[in-house]
């Protein structure tokens, strides 16, 4: 059997030079769609895989002004766990509005 196999492929026709250049260029169109296809699944999961991260920040920044918002706080005194809670806060909220905001918590009073 390997040897039919053998003995039909001696019987193929030359291939010319158009024939040749056809297949080159077919060649080169399909692995030229095929890295813009490799491309286009690549940049789609980044915007994906981006929006599920800005969601995922939103949630927690959420999360925290909840916490800070829900938290008990003695009368007298204000501990320092709040004051970081609310501080990170307000950073974050700054910074996702105003990147280049310069904004420092110099002092808390309570009013």
């Amino acid at each position: 059997m390997l040897y039919s196999l053998l003995a039909v492929a001696d019987k193929t026709r030359p291939v010319g030079i158009g024939e040749a250049a056809l297949y080159a260029l077919l060649g080169y169109l399909i692995v030229f769609l095929g890295i813009a296809f490799l491309i286009l699944v690549v940049w789609a999961v980044g915007k994906i895989v981006g929006t599920l991260e800005t969601k995922e920040k939103e949630n927690k920044q959420k999360q925290a002004v909840e916490t800070v918002i829900n938290e008990e706080v003695s009368e007298d005194e204000v501990s320092e766990e709040t004051v970081a809670v609310i501080t990170a806060a307000l950073m974050a909220y700054y910074q996702q509005n105003n990147p280049k905001c310069e904004f420092t918590v110099k002092r808390i009073k309570r009013v």
